[in-house]
């Protein structure tokens, strides 16, 4: 499969001062998958195959709607 790059950007419907806590988080799921990434201001780019990111950027975005979800019953 050819490698590719994907960029990812986070935006949690979180508190405001819960929001870096939570890209945070994305940032070290990013970086334990092993790919090669960069993290700019308004994104972390990624390059790798193809499924491999995708699978990152699904987990990312399940685990910040999670968040959410979990901050709007408190």
């Amino acid at each position: 499969m050819p490698i590719v790059n994907v960029s990812l950007q986070v935006l949690p419907s979180v508190a405001q001062e819960n929001i870096y806590p939570v890209v945070d988080k994305v940032i070290e799921l990013i970086r334990d998958s092993g790919v090669k990434y960069i993290v700019g201001p308004m994104e972390t780019t990624m390059e790798g195959e193809f499924d491999t990111l995708m699978e990152i950027v699904k987990k990312a975005q399940t685990y910040a709607a999670r968040q959410g979800q979990e901050e709007s019953y408190l």
